[in-house]
């Protein structure tokens, strides 16, 4: 499996608690997880042996993965969803599949922006829909971990950069830098595979929740309705990627023209 989660137990997920010292049980905490993208030999988001040995003693439950609740890292994914399924035409991925062409046509854009020589829309267009097309947030992490979608020929192309260390030299991933290709079609059924799994789990995680927490606890939560919505949201979203609503989302021919000026 590409996308891969492990959501904790309901009682031992952290919430955050109201005005009255009670804990707030709501849908996002409940998605509390370990994570990773698996890649084969690499595994991104899992932490280095090193990082792992150098916090056991003041963590000793700490795990091989990133812990965070899965529902945000979800979010970003679907966020870029769309992009991902508008195909990037080969000529303009030819000027952003490697990390240094992509920094220096940055620098180029935003020197152009800071000199007025690009209006708002110009420099949008280029950044959103060349340079950071499919780009997952990650920046609730705090430390390095870019990942990058391109849709190109028919494949996905996954950029990753994990190359982040602590002041004393340790990494802090497994991962280092690199690539990795699979087929887009096997891409959006990992992703159909990903909610399947998720919305299974979180189905029994919102049932439990219900039993084991009191009314307190639960109070204006509403856990049976967000489930409802948020499971909605996102098949809504997946449905409309299978059905190619987004294919024409991004005006090539618009970035082709942006990208004259230099």
């Amino acid at each position: 499996m590409l996308l891969n989660f492990k959501l904790k137990p309901p009682l031992e997920c952290i919430f955050p608690k109201n005005e009255r010292g009670n804990k707030y049980v709501s849908w996002f905490y409940l998605t509390d997880s370990e994570y990773f993208i698996d890649l084969g030999k690499i595994k991104l988001f899992e932490h280095s042996p090193q990082w792992i040995e150098k916090h056991k003693k003041e963590y000793p439950l700490i795990g091989m993965y990133d812990e965070y609740q899965y529902s945000r890292h979800l979010e970003d994914l679907f966020e870029i969803l769309p992009t991902i399924a508008c195909p990037m035409p080969e000529d303009l991925y030819s000027l952003v599949d490697a990390e240094e062409k992509r920094d220096l046509l940055d620098e180029k854009v935003v020197n152009l922006w800071d000199d007025e020589v690009y209006t708002d829309a110009i420099y949008t267009n280029i950044t959103k829909n060349l340079l950071y097309y499919g780009n997952l947030d990650t920046g609730y992490l705090r430390v390095k971990s870019d990942c990058q979608f391109f849709n190109v020929g028919g494949k996905v192309i996954i950029h990753y950069n994990f190359i982040d260390k602590l002041k004393d030299g340790c990494p802090i991933w497994s991962a280092c830098k690199g690539t990795y290709t699979l087929e887009y079609n096997e891409f959006i059924c990992e992703i159909e595979d990903l909610l399947n799994r998720f919305f299974n789990a979180m189905d029994e995680q919102v049932k439990i929740a219900m039993q084991v927490f009191n009314e307190k606890e639960l109070e204006k939560s509403n856990l049976i309705l967000e489930h409802s919505e948020r499971k909605d949201y996102f098949y809504s979203i997946l449905s409309s990627i299978k059905n190619n609503v987004f294919e024409n989302r991004i005006d090539w021919k618009k970035v082709r023209e942006d990208l004259n000026i230099f």
